[in-house]
Formats: structure tokens, C-alpha cells, sequence
């Protein structure tokens, strides 16, 4: 009932004020780092995913690891990752997270900058070959279309298009040892998710959970599965 009231408030109340609120160029501090958040690009302060997933990589051993994001928004989770001493590749579809990004990593640790590397790219596309140690996804989960640059951290295409095009191409980033995680939330179709991820041979396993007001948010260990 608690939470029924909660989401009927966020409704209401919270979600034309973040519609209206992101609609400008917004600065914050999140987790310790100062943070540009341009519109269209996911705002780690209102979103619960972020912040989820950025505690969840806090606890990773990343030193020296090859770190792989898709889907940056403002960089604020790989922020951690490269202050964890990891190597750190960011990948985003839209421009202005790109913009973020770089700013942000800029802002909090310099103009110099060795082991990071920022790539705009739809999905893996723009990615030069290589595999990595820990991979994080913080996708867009709605399945609707995409019919403006707004929608591209929400919707994931009517079809799953965004999951068909993810699953089908993680095997050439990935090792054997490769830990891929996935930030999900109770209000996305997770099962419909899941047969996706099967259908390319991978398999999701939940590794943690979280009640977060009115939302509970899960992060899914992606492995393959076998043939044999």
C-alpha cells in the first residue's frame, strides 16, 4: 500500500518536475565526483540505477583490470571504476552523454588522462577488438520505440532491439573469466530479458537486490552457457 502511494506521488508530483528539471544543463555532486549532466543523458541524482550499480562496482576489485561500460550516461559509474586504478573504456549512442563524459573525467581527474578511452558507438560498433576483465550495462529497459534522443537511456525498441543487438555481440568482448554484470529494476519486463540474453546463449543470474523507495533494483551476472 506504502509503496502503491509512493509511485502514484512520483507520478504525479515527481516526474513533470524531472521532466521540466532536465529539460536545462545541470551540475551535481554524486558519490564524490562532480558531475555535468547535459539533457537527454541519465541523471545519476534521480535515477536509482546508477547510484546501485556505482556501490555495487565499489566493493570490485578493478586495479589493473580492463573495465568496459556501455551505456556512460555522465560517466559516473566508470568514474569509480578509474579511481579504482582500473583501465577504463566508456561507450555511449548519444553525443551529449559523450560530451558528460569526457567533461566529467576532466573535472575530477584531470586533462591528463592514460587508461581511459571514450568512444561514441551503438553498442559495440565503434569498439576496436579486444576482451575485457569486468563489463557493467546500465540499459535502456522499456520496450518501446525510440523516437527521440530523450528516449535513448529509457527505451529499448518495441522488439528488444537494443538486447537483440547487445547479446548478439558480447561474445567477441568477452574471456573466460570476463564478470558482466546488469542493472535492471522491477518495472521492466525481465523475464522477456532474460529469453534474449538465452537465445545468444547467455544466461542471468541475480547476484544482488535492492529496495530503493518505492523501486526494487537488481544487478544480474551475465556468463555463457555451454553448449555441451
Amino acid at each position: 500500500m506504502i509503496d502503491n502511494l509512493r509511485k502514484k506521488y512520483a507520478d504525479v508530483f515527481l516526474k513533470p518536475y524531472l521532466i521540466w528539471y532536465l529539460k536545462k544543463e545541470r551540475t551535481t555532486t554524486v558519490g564524490g565526483f562532480r558531475l555535468l549532466v547535459k539533457p537527454t543523458v541519465f541523471h545519476p541524482d534521480y535515477f536509482f540505477s546508477s547510484r546501485f550499480l556505482f556501490d555495487f562496482i565499489s566493493t570490485l576489485e578493478l586495479k589493473d583490470k580492463q573495465f568496459l561500460e556501455i551505456g556512460c550516461g555522465s560517466g559516473f559509474v566508470s568514474l569509480k571504476a578509474y579511481q579504482k586504478q582500473a583501465v577504463v573504456t566508456v561507450l555511449d549512442i548519444n553525443d551529449k552523454a559523450i560530451e558528460c563524459t569526457l567533461h566529467n573525467f576532466k573535472e575530477n581527474f584531470g586533462v591528463t588522462l592514460p587508461n581511459l578511452r571514450v568512444f561514441q558507438s551503438d553498442i559495440l560498433d565503434a569498439l576496436p577488438s579486444g576482451k575485457f576483465d569486468i563489463i557493467v550495462i546500465n540499459p535502456p529497459y522499456f520496450f518501446d520505440e525510440i523516437l527521440t534522443n530523450d528516449q535513448l537511456a529509457w527505451n529499448c525498441g518495441k522488439n528488444g532491439e537494443f538486447f537483440i543487438k547487445l547479446f548478439s555481440s558480447l561474445h567477441r568482448v568477452i574471456h573466460a573469466n570476463t564478470l558482466l554484470y546488469m542493472v535492471l529494476a522491477d518495472n521492466c519486463e525481465i523475464e522477456r530479458i532474460k529469453k534474449i540474453a538465452e537465445t545468444y546463449r547467455f544466461s542471468m543470474e541475480l547476484t544482488v537486490q535492492k529496495k530503493i523507495k518505492w523501486e526494487t533494483n537488481f544487478i544480474f551476472k551475465i556468463t555463457t552457457i555451454s553448449l555441451s
